[in-house]
């Protein structure tokens, strides 16, 4: 608004003028009371007690016994904020007109009282047909007539006089000279009420701007002091929405951070009832601050002028409550982190402890175990008749046991190795072809446990790869192990050799009870054994398709499940014809 300070009428003496206008109205309106002390009493009870409560009562009533008026206003004209802004108004209440509405200075219901510099009378059905907004709303408020006269100070027109009547055709020629010279009369105490006014407005900004820097310095929570933020700013800055947005960095570009209201306002600075004001600390910014209105919400150059202040006066806290917020995640990612880091520190610990318990309990077992089976074959060598039908079953029931439990101790000794990297290939060129048919046959008398059956599909031709045949030839009978262990009897175990040109497949097939689905991702974990009927009744420790797993990887393969539940298992795995050492040496084995 107009910020410059407002003063009485210079020039000729006002009383003077009322006399000589007074004496004029006298004959065009005789029996109407526009004495020159009722016009110059008007002035005296407009310039008193601006902050009396019945302060607009009394001016009313004054008026009254001197124009007919259903409804009046005394608005004052902004010429910077191109706005006409009202200061006080009794009488009809207006829909869309309130207490301080303000509307835009080519908007007033009779503009050529600013070229004429005159009071002017005029109809209000003919001014709202031609679309004149405020006039529509007088219109339908039922008011039909008024009159518009400009309030002068220091030849500069500083407010306007709207009086109006419900009557059509009320006001004549002596109505509009009596308007002219009441706007003279009062053109002094409304500059006073319009400087009072002004001031008052910017103590009430001061000490709200205030109040919003101290709601968002008090804490560094700002998402929590939203609401007492955004409703002293709507004091000052008329809103339904507001928001805080944060530099990104990137292109001047920022991004909500916080935001109270009906809507979200950062992304939306364009429309014409949204403003923004950049947020700086120095010459950098941090944010940006934005409000938005309902849609007929228009704002000034003044309403600007303030958020630019309370963007300035929250700038520093919101950097620091940023900073705050960014030292607090640093905080908490580097207590993650070293908890992590315990936490792998534990975990390394405790494998380690389980890796050398697990290796001293190997050798230890490995040992008599290694006495047990030596003496379990010299009774087998001794001559017939010492040992009697019963004794040597059991005595094969021993050797049986003790070669399963050998291979769990195998087991149990390369699983070791693997996790501490002690896990060496000595790949050989071999055709493995042949090596499948060589250990399926030993095959044979566990197959005839169950009357199971081994089909070998097989080309008829080698495949020579170079690989570590030992471990290959563990996996592969590991795998045709399981097999045969969960398959049920008179069932079929399939295993197929095929080749490609860089890529070799082997893959066993069985007949047995299959794999849970939810099972399946964790079959190759270390220890991992699935919980059903017929898991529970065969021996094992969880090690075995772990290890294959390991081997697998070592030789940069392969190896993978196909299973369902009562169907059977296929359990495949590809590996590169030629075992690249150098690049096994240099890569470290899969967990």
């Amino acid at each position: 608004m107009d910020h410059s300070e407002t003063t009485y009428p210079s020039g000729q003496d006002a009383t003077g003028q009322l006399q000589v206008h007074a004496s004029k109205l006298a004959v065009l309106a005789p029996g109407r009371d526009g004495s020159p002390s009722l016009l110059a009493e008007a002035g005296q009870i407009l310039g008193d007690n601006f902050e009396s409560p019945d302060y607009t009562e009394r001016f009313a009533g004054h008026l009254a016994g001197i124009l007919d008026f259903d409804y009046f206003s005394l608005a004052q004209v902004d010429h910077s904020e191109w706005t006409v802004d009202n200061l006080i108004q009794s009488g009809t209440n207006i829909n869309g007109m309130s207490d301080l509405w303000s509307i835009n200075l080519n908007a007033i219901p009779q503009p050529e009282v600013f070229s004429t510099r005159t009071a002017a009378p005029g109809e209000l059905d003919q001014i709202a047909h031609s679309g004149n907004n405020p006039a529509w709303w007088m219109y339908r408020a039922g008011l039909r007539s008024m009159i518009t006269a400009p309030i002068i100070a220091d030849a500069t027109i500083i407010g306007i006089l709207i009086v109006a009547s419900r009557l059509p055709h009320k006001y004549n020629e002596a109505d509009v000279h009596i308007a002219q010279q009441l706007a003279a009369a009062v053109a002094g105490s409304f500059a006073n009420l319009r400087l009072h006014r002004r001031l008052r407005r910017e103590l009430v900004e001061r000490e709200t701007i205030s109040a919003i820097a101290k709601t968002i310095s008090s804490s560094l929570d700002i998402e929590s002091s939203m609401p007492d933020f955004a409703h002293d700013l709507w004091q000052i800055v008329p809103a339904n929405g507001v928001s805080i947005s944060l530099a990104t960095g990137v292109d001047n570009g920022t991004e909500d951070r916080w935001s109270f209201g009906v809507t979200p306002v950062a992304s939306e600075s364009s429309r014409p009832h949204t403003i923004s004001a950049d947020m700086k600390v120095g010459d950098a910014i941090v944010g940006r601050l934005a409000v938005a209105g309902p849609p007929g919400q228009k704002y000034t150059r003044h309403h600007l002028s303030l958020l630019n202040t309370v963007a300035s006066n929250i700038a520093g806290a919101i950097a620091a409550a940023e900073m705050h917020r960014r030292s607090m995640e640093l905080a908490e990612t580097r207590l993650d982190q070293e908890r992590t880091e315990a936490e792998k520190r534990e975990l390394e610990r405790v494998a380690l402890a389980k890796s050398d318990f697990l290796t001293t309990v190997s050798h230890e077992l490995r040992t008599p175990l290694t006495s047990i089976l030596a003496f379990a074959d010299l009774l087998q060598q001794n001559k017939p008749g010492n040992l009697v039908s019963k004794q040597e079953r059991q005595l094969g029931i021993i050797q049986r046991s003790g070669r399963r439990l050998a291979v769990l101790i195998e087991d149990l000794l390369s699983a070791t190795h693997i996790e501490q990297n002690r896990f060496e290939l000595k790949p050989t060129r071999f055709d493995v072809v042949e090596m499948v048919r060589e250990f399926t046959e030993s095959f044979e008398p566990i197959l005839s446990q169950k009357n199971q059956k081994l089909v070998l599909d097989l080309p008829g031709e080698p495949i020579v790869i170079f690989a570590d045949q030992t471990r290959l030839t563990q996996v592969v009978s590991n795998l045709a192990t399981n097999a045969v262990k969960y398959s049920g009897a008179d069932s079929k175990i399939t295993v197929t050799v095929s080749a490609g040109q860089d890529v070799v497949t082997i893959g066993v097939k069985d007949e047995g009870i299959g794999i849970e689905e939810a099972d399946l991702p964790h079959i190759f974990s270390v220890f991992f054994r699935s919980d059903n009927e017929g898991t529970r009744s065969q021996s094992g420790m969880g090690v075995g398709l772990y290890f294959c797993r390991q081997i697998v990887d070592h030789h940069h393969g392969e190896i993978s499940v196909d299973s369902e539940v009562g169907r059977g298992t296929t359990m495949t795995l590809s590996l590169p014809r030629e075992f690249q050492e150098q690049s096994a040496d240099n890569e470290s084995p899969a967990a």
